[in-house]
């Protein structure tokens, strides 16, 4: 039993929900001395909590799960001598009911040093020692993460990070893994929003984001192109697509009826313009892209986080899907940077409103441009299902935003009518 638990989840920004129910603890491994492995059952799932239980702790007061018996139990991810253990544990190799491996012939150098990485998402990264990144998965699916088994078949690709180990339950159900780091790196979001906050203020651009959204564009191509030589292509039903679009469809207008009076256009577009069009070519993707699962340095971009949408089921994470449901997540990351700057303003004045269009116009410009120099996908022929991914992904993000951050729901609403446009 680990004291505190059931109201320290919901506190966590990678737990799904505001009340985990009845929390069960149904495994606790050890993989260090004062540190196990916690796998928990909860209402909303399976999740794994590495969990420090010492005496005494020196971690940040939210990191502390409870305290019974004169015992502290905390986050071991916020111990620095723990999150060692753990990378240890992979480095060397070690068996048992956490099966710990490295990758034939990674080389795992000795750590330095342990900080955390920026904003947790669904899972937890800590840079070890400047050269590798150690990221634990906090929901635990039965069978091999989606992360470790695109890594794996992206070995050797410039865009991404080299795997260089991982743990997982029983050895089948991955915890986590220890990728490169990628040095001197600024995420794209944050690249992003400081080169349209530049163009809105006047200013001249520190970094031309938009200039380097082509070399993006080759990047996702890139590991587009190898995904489908080494995994397989095929083809997408129409039918079949336009279903799915139509059932998240009803989804958001259950929870957006502001959509309503939009509702026999978008079925025009999700449906009757999805079926009438050709099979689309599919294979696997990366199936979450956006600017913040992407890093630049010196020019060079990295895409990160193969896991997929972290709310759908490890069946749907490994289907195949057009290479377009990247490409539309992309887009709309960038209509996002826009959004963000409009509600963040203390004015917005129609100037404003005029250069943000134009960035995000021009940053779909260059990024489309370099997707489509490096890709066997024909985006003009294929202008009808990317503005339905487009469409699909808004409405998701209307959904999401309804339950999680009602302010930013005018952010995907916006979208949604914009990219309804005239339907002739």
């Amino acid at each position: 039993m680990i004291p505190g638990l059931a109201d320290w989840l919901p506190r966590q920004r990678w737990f799904p929900g505001e009340d985990a129910g009845e929390v069960r603890v149904v495994r606790a491994e050890p993989f260090a001395d004062g540190g196990v492995l916690a796998i928990v059952d909860t209402a909303l799932g399976r999740f794994h909590v590495p969990v420090g239980i010492r005496t005494s702790a020196d971690v940040p007061a939210g990191a502390v799960i409870g305290t019974a018996d004169g015992l502290v139990h905390f986050d071991a991810l916020a111990d620095p001598e723990l999150v060692v253990g753990l990378y240890e544990a992979v480095a060397a190799g070690r068996p048992g009911a956490v099966a710990f491996r490295p990758e034939p012939g990674a080389e795992l150098p000795l750590p330095v040093s342990v900080r955390a990485m920026g904003v947790e998402q669904s899972n937890t990264s800590v840079v070890i020692g400047g050269h590798s990144v150690l990221k634990v998965f906090r929901r635990v699916w039965p069978g091999e993460n989606p992360d470790v088994t695109l890594h794996r078949v992206l070995r050797e690709s410039p865009y991404v990070p080299d795997l260089l180990g991982t743990f997982a339950l029983d050895g089948t159900d991955t915890l986590g893994l220890v990728e490169s780091f990628v040095a001197d790196a600024v995420e794209g979001w944050s690249a992003a929003l400081d080169d349209l906050g530049h163009v809105l203020a006047g200013r001249s651009r520190d970094l031309d984001l938009v200039g380097g959204l082509g070399r993006l564009g080759v990047a996702v191509a890139g590991v587009h192109g190898r995904l489908g030589r080494a995994l397989g292509f095929s083809r997408l039903s129409p039918d079949t697509t336009a279903d799915r679009f139509l059932g998240r469809l009803d989804d958001t207008l259950a929870v957006a009826p502001e959509l309503a009076p939009h509702a026999s256009a978008l079925r025009v577009l999700l449906d009757e313009r999805v079926r009438s069009a050709e099979p689309a070519v599919a294979h696997r993707v990366h199936g979450d892209l956006h600017l913040g699962q992407v890093l630049l340095s010196s020019g060079q971009w990295t895409l990160l986080d193969f896991e997929g949408e972290p709310s759908a089921s490890p069946t749907e994470r490994a289907r195949a899907d057009s290479p377009l449901r990247d490409v539309a997540g992309m887009l709309r990351s960038f209509d996002y940077v826009a959004g963000h700057h409009r509600l963040d303003a203390s004015t917005w004045s129609a100037d404003h409103e005029r250069r943000s269009r134009d960035w995000v116009r021009d940053a779909r410009r260059a990024f489309l441009t370099g997707y489509s120099g490096h890709s066997a996908v024909d985006l003009k022929a294929s202008k009808a299902l990317l503005r339905a991914y487009e469409l699909d992904k808004a409405l998701y993000e209307v959904r999401y935003e309804s339950a999680n951050r009602p302010e930013w729901r005018t952010v995907p609403l916006r979208a949604v009518r914009d990219l309804i446009g005239p339907v002739g």
